[in-house]
């Protein structure tokens, strides 16, 4: 059967090929810093349960602003979900892919200053800074504070006994 094109022209607008949605200011948001947040059904699918996350809940919390970070269709969305208090409370710690944390960081560069862990040594005041570069290779969720690992390859040049070359 062969392709045929959408006559409406629509284009695939799923959340991995469309730019990430970045309001152009974090004090606009606007979402509930307590209770449940519920995502539309286009973030999360199936039963309502799926989409409802506590935000009392640390890893609930978490998951549910990296879903909507992700996902959302539009800055609308984020206005309405996100909280902005939280969201910098727990920047460094989700999970993103590395477009849509370096358009986040782009638009509001006091998140790349964002630091929520502190050193528990003798300083116990003193903030833990890391510079962790991304090369162009890099396109998929943002590491930081890991070392890259080189790796090599190493050839096998053994030759199995009782075959004559």
């Amino acid at each position: 059967m062969p392709y045929v094109a959408a006559r409406d022209g629509r284009r695939n607008r799923s959340a991995a090929n469309r730019a990430p949605a970045v309001p152009d200011r974090i004090d606009d948001l606007h979402g509930n810093s307590l209770g449940v947040l519920e995502v539309p059904h286009h973030m999360a699918c199936g039963h309502a349960s799926r989409r409802r996350y506590e935000l009392d809940d640390p890893a609930q919390l978490r998951h549910a602003y990296e879903r909507v970070l992700c996902e959302a269709a539009g800055c609308g969305e984020i206005e309405e979900l996100i909280n902005p208090m939280m969201l910098r409370r727990v920047w460094r710690d989700l999970h993103l892919p590395s477009r849509v944390r370096e358009a986040w960081e782009t638009r509001h560069p006091s998140l790349r200053r964002t630091v929520n862990r502190t050193n528990s040594g003798p300083g116990a005041g003193e903030v833990i800074t890391r510079t962790v570069s991304a090369g162009p290779a890099n396109r998929g969720f943002a590491r930081r504070g890991r070392a890259q690992v080189a790796r090599t390859a190493t050839a096998r040049t053994a030759a199995r006994p009782g075959i004559a070359g």
